[in-house]
Formats: structure tokens, sequence, C-alpha cells
């Protein structure tokens, strides 16, 4: 037989032949099964439990005699001195011995505090700022300034605004289709009726038209600013000239909090409410840079501008409240993140953030993190990370923006028991630093930085100057973990370090002889920012450009492009009137070659505090701005109803080139121009 054909015999008789097995096993095992002997003739059931019970009357009975004899003889022999003695007899410790034995500490295996490292600020950025300020103003009148006593605006000339296309229904028969083809152009030409009507009569922020006159608003929906209100003093506020220099840097706050617990932490009487940084203060400096580079800049170059104390200061006594904060609370801190002056109209988010500080919350980003692993999760469902922790903590929001509290008055009921400043326990010294220190389990990476350098003879001496350029560099303070500022904190001389027990020896007896105590201790001063210089007085917002019509010629072969009419635009040029404290902004049209000096009858401007709009009569505004060029406002060749961005180039009044966009300036253009309330 051959291979085939043995396979094929096996696959047809393969059942058979494991069937047959089967049967030959099933005989096996019942003839063996019928050999076996019968159990029930070796063992009774009856048998067995008599068994048992004799069993257990047997351990029951009792058997102390057999061991009684034996036990008596162990008690007589037992001697209760001999045994006593043996147990306070010492054991051979040899048996016991380690390889390295402990050693007693001494004095000097105790670990010594040190004096933490304080990195300096980084990153610091530096604009310059020209706005409307809110300051405190009169008690009785709350009209007593300049602008207050305009006369209201003129009602603004509406703009009939092209009617919208209607488009024709697709269903020619009048069902319902139809109806509602119809229905949608009626009720948009009903509402373009109304919005006419309440332009004619005064809508919400028009005002009413009436015999006395109309009394226009300015729409609250563009006040990006702070809306200032009569404070506990009974004092009106009115605008003022805001005209600074502002800066922001980065805290270093991880870094710092790091370095506190490599230096303390491990260290002997470690306590967490005075050995973690507590940012207690700040100074800030300025260079003039206009006839010097930076690189030569000495020592001798800088001049101390600012504090924490005369911030606080200034605020207290001449601003009329702040603006609300915008930087969470997990990234600024009370002594080191100013106050945003009480900025009026104008949006100060540019100046009062650093784009390496988030605009939300450690909880909003946790939150925002969470969702986002639970779409990419939803979006791939077979995934899972089993060496990542999903437990996690929300931190707690940070305090609500506008007003802070206490005031110079609070200030004056603090004792000076240690010895202090009133404006140092503002600035959070003494007993009330006691409870400000925590443990972090996660630090931010930063904390901001913010300070204003303002300008204006009449408010400080070393003000600077508008023209010239100025560097600045900053440095912070914290309250010393080894000297601090409550004597009742103050870490035993014996737990220090020799050379900060020396340097803590010489402010004891410093505080002894002054009897007032240093306890602040200094940062190293930041890099030098970029220059910075005073802005003008004077702004720019482009308006819509009109290219001028051109031909095309072809010289020598090539084309050349000849310009019949000169391009225009509409310009928004505001002037800033320290006598009304505000920008006063007007409109006119523009060519190459103008000057932006102009005259006028009259010129609409905002009154900050009420958001009236005031009538100015016959601005007169002079200036040397020239308009070099103007590009843009010919329609494309895809849309030919639409046009170019328009560009302007001009020569200020610093001297400086200045390219202004009609995109960029598009919203801002609107806003002074009333072009919503006029309906454009």
């Amino acid at each position: 037989m051959d291979a085939d054909r043995i396979k094929q015999f096996f696959i047809t008789h393969i059942e058979k032949m494991i069937l047959g097995v089967i049967v030959a096993l099933s005989g096996f095992l019942i003839f063996s099964g019928s050999k076996l002997p019968n159990f029930l003739d070796e063992h009774q059931p009856d048998k067995l439990a008599a068994k048992a019970t004799q069993v257990k009357l047997a351990i029951d009975n009792d058997h102390n005699e057999a061991i009684l004899e034996e036990r008596l003889q162990e008690i007589e022999a037992f001697d209760i001195m001999k045994e006593t003695k043996k147990i306070y007899t010492g054991i051979d410790p040899s048996i016991y011995k380690l390889s390295k034995p402990w050693e007693a500490q001494n004095e000097q295996s105790v670990v010594r505090r040190q004096d933490p490292q304080l990195l300096p600020p980084v990153d610091l950025r530096t604009h310059g700022v020209l706005t409307s300020i809110a300051i405190k103003g009169s008690v009785v009148d709350p009209l007593d300034y300049p602008l207050a006593a305009l006369e209201p605006a003129d009602a603004v000339e509406k703009v009939e605004a092209p009617k919208p296309r209607t488009r024709r229904s697709r269903s020619r028969n009048m069902g319902m289709d139809g109806m509602d083809g119809m229905g949608g152009d009626m009720m948009m030409e009903e509402m373009m009726m109304m919005e006419e009507m309440s332009g004619m009569m005064g809508g919400p922020d028009s005002g009413m038209a009436g015999m006395a006159g109309p009394t226009r608003k300015f729409a609250s929906e563009f006040d990006f600013g702070h809306r200032p209100v009569v404070g506990e003093d009974k004092r009106n506020p009115k605008p003022t000239v805001g005209w600074f220099i502002a800066g922001t840097a980065l805290l270093p706050h991880r870094a710092i909090y790091e370095a506190y617990e490599l230096a303390l932490k491990d260290a002997d009487a470690y306590d967490p409410r005075r050995d973690t940084p507590l940012y207690f203060n700040f100074e800030v400096q300025r260079a003039d840079v206009t006839d010097k580079p930076i690189e030569q800049l000495a020592d001798a170059d800088w001049i101390d501008v600012w504090h924490l104390k005369r911030y606080a200061l200034l605020a207290d006594k001449y601003w009329a409240g702040y603006a609300p904060e915008i930087v969470p609370d997990d990234y600024r801190d009370d002594q080191l993140t100013v106050w945003i002056p009480p900025v009026l109209l104008d949006d100060y988010r540019p100046y009062s953030l650093h784009p390496k500080i988030p605009m939300q919350t450690r909880s909003e980003l946790e939150l925002l993190e969470i969702e986002k692993k639970k779409r990419e999760e939803a979006e791939n469902p077979g995934i899972f990370k089993f060496d990542e922790d999903e437990e996690f903590e929300l931190a707690v929001p940070g305090g609500a923006p506008g007003m802070a509290g206490g005031g110079m008055e609070m200030m004056d009921m603090m004792g000076s028991g240690m010895g202090m400043d009133p404006m140092d326990m503002m600035s959070g010294g003494g007993m009330m630093m006691m409870g400000r220190g925590k443990v972090e389990k996660d630090p931010v990476k930063y904390k901001l930085l913010r300070f204003y350098d303002f300008a204006g003879s009449d408010l400080f001496r070393t003000a600077p100057v508008f023209g010239r350029t100025y560097v600045y560099r900053l440095r912070y303070a914290v309250i010393d973990p080894n000297f601090p500022a409550s004597q009742m904190m103050q870490p035993k001389s014996s737990s220090l370090a020799p050379e900060v027990a020396r340097r803590v020896t010489d402010k004891m007896a410093s505080a002894i002889k002054e009897n007032k105590r240093d306890f602040q201790r200094w940062s190293e001063w930041s890099a030098a920012s970029e220059p910075a210089t005073l802005p003008t007085f004077e702004t720019y917002r482009v308006g819509p450009v009109q290219g001028g019509s051109s031909s095309t010629w072809n010289v020598a072969g090539k084309p050349v492009e000849y310009q019949r009419d000169t391009p225009s635009a509409k310009i928004s040029v505001s002037q800033f009137m320290p006598k009304y404290g505000v920008k006063v902004p007007l409109q006119f049209e523009i060519t190459e070659g103008s000057v932006l000096s102009h005259k006028a009858e009259s010129t609409d401007v905002v009154d900050p505090i009420t958001l009236e709009v005031k009538k100015l009569p016959e601005p007169d505004f002079v200036s040397t701005t020239t308009v070099v060029d103007i590009d843009g406002g010919k329609s494309l060749q895809i849309a030919p109803e639409l046009t170019e961005p328009g560009m302007i180039l001009m020569f200020d009044q610093s001297g400086q080139l200045r390219l202004s966009n009609e995109i960029v300036d598009q919203e801002l253009y609107r806003i002074e121009t009333y072009a919503k309330e006029k309906g454009e």
C-alpha cells in the first residue's frame, strides 16, 4: 500500500479505532472493579461508631497521675534566687556585634541652617504707555474737572445701511416654504426700520433727545478699563494723564522654593511658617542709555526709582482705586505684583501681563488637562496608561479683583512695637508674616513681578523724561529665615552655619543699637531690560484707504505702472490734552505728503468718568508727523467688491518711521469714529 492509501484508510476508519479503544478501556475498568473486596465485609458502621466512643472516653479520663510525680520533682529543684540573679547577669555582646556600629551624635554632626540662594528675576520687559487714569478729586462736586463742563456732543448722523439681498425661494407654490421666505424678508425690513427709529429716538447708549438737547453715552462694550467709584474718603474720581513705562518680569519661584528646601528643610529647627519663601519688597533701578551703550553702564549710572512703599503711598493718596486684577492668584504675590493703575477706557492687558504667565488658575489648567485626557481616551478606548496617577487636587481660585482693603488708616492703627515702619507693616512684615509661610506640594514655576515708572516731575524728582532712552533692572527681598521680622521666630544661634551665625550676630547687634530689625534679605539684580522710552502724546488709527487710479505702460518690454491719481485715506489722530486728562480723537482725510496738523470746528470726546460724549470746540492739532506713503485700497482681481488692506508709512514726532495697518487698527478706528453708533 502506498502512503496515500494508508492516509485515506486512517481518515476513513479513525472514528472506529477510537471507539474500539474506549470500549476496551471500559471493559478493563469493569473487570478490575469486580475483583475488589466488598467494603461492608470488613467495616460495619455500628462497629466504627462504638470504637470512636471508646476513644473519646479514654481521652476524657484524668491522667495527671502519670506526670504529677515528675513535675513535683522539677518544682522542688527550682531555685528562684538563683534564677533571679541569672536574669541580671549581662549577656556577652560579641554575638550581637554590628559591622557598622552606631556613633554618638555630637554638636558637629547636626545639620546647620544655611542661607538659601535667591535667584534674580528674569525676562524683564518694558512698554511705554500713555493713557488716562482716575485720581482723587473734589469731595463736594463730582463734576469738578474741565471735561465735565463741556457741552454734550451732537447726535451722530445715521448711515443708511444697504438692504440685504433677498433670496428667491426654491419652491414656486405658496406652501410653507414660500411663506417662510416672505416672512423672513419682511422681518428683516421691520428690524431695519426699528433700528433707524431707535437711532432717531436714542438707544440705551445714546441717551434721550429731548428739549434739553441730546445726551450721548459711550457704549460700555468698548470700555476696556476701570470703572472708578467714590472711595471711603468721599473724594470723587477725575481723569488725568497716565504717562509711564510699565515693566513685567518673572520671579523663578519654583527654583527659589527648592533652594529653601535644600538649605533649611533638613536643618535643625525647621519651621515651614518661617523657612519657606516670604516675599516682602522689591526695588527698581533705571539707567539712561540715550548717550551711552548698555555694555558701558557702571553701578553709579543706576538710580533708585521705585519700591513697594512708594507704590503704596501713590495708590492710597493719589489713585482713585485700582483696575481689576487679571493675573490668577497662583502666579502673583501681593508684595511683588503691584496693583494695576486705575486705567480709564483703554485696554491695560498688553503691559500688565507677561507671555509666560498663564491666564488660567492651576485648577482650571488641571481640569483642562483632565478633559484632554478624557477626549484622548474616548478616541483611543483600548489604550490605558497604568503609570499615571488619576488623583488630583483642586487649587483654591484667586481672590476677587478690585479695591484693596485696609488703606493708610489701618497702618496707623498698627503698633510699631517691633521697631518697624508702618509702611513695612503694610508690606507684610512683623507678626503679620508669621502665618504666611506654607508648604507647597507643587510650586508654580514663575510668579509675576510688575512695576510702573511714572513721568511728571510734580510727582517724583527722579521721574523719566520724554525723549530719553532708559533701561531697567530690579531685585526683590524676602524675610530672612535666619533673622526674621519677629524675634519670637528667631532660630537659635547654635543651629546656624558658622558664616550664617556671623552675619546674624552682626544684625542682632545692629538691631539692639538702632531698635529696628533689618530682616530683609535681597536678591541679586536682574539683567538690564531692552531700551524703552516714553511714548508721544499722539496716536494714529488707519481707516479705509482709497487707492488712486493707475495705468500700466510697456516700456522697453517691461510693464511700468503710472499713478494717475494720488491715493488717499481716512485716519483718526488722537492727541492727549493734559488739561482734560483724556485723548482727543479727530478724523480727517490724508494723502501722501500730508502733515497731521489739523483744525476743526468741534470733535467728540468721551468723559471716561461718566461715559458721556462731550463736544470739544475748535480743536487745533499741531503735529510734525508726515505721511510718507499710502498703499492698498485697490480692488482685488479675484473679488472686485473687496479691496486690498491699506497701509500708511509715517515719519512720527519722535523721528521714527511708523507703519500702520488698516486691519490691525480697524477695531480702534471704528470705536474712535463711533462707527457702530452711526450704523456703519
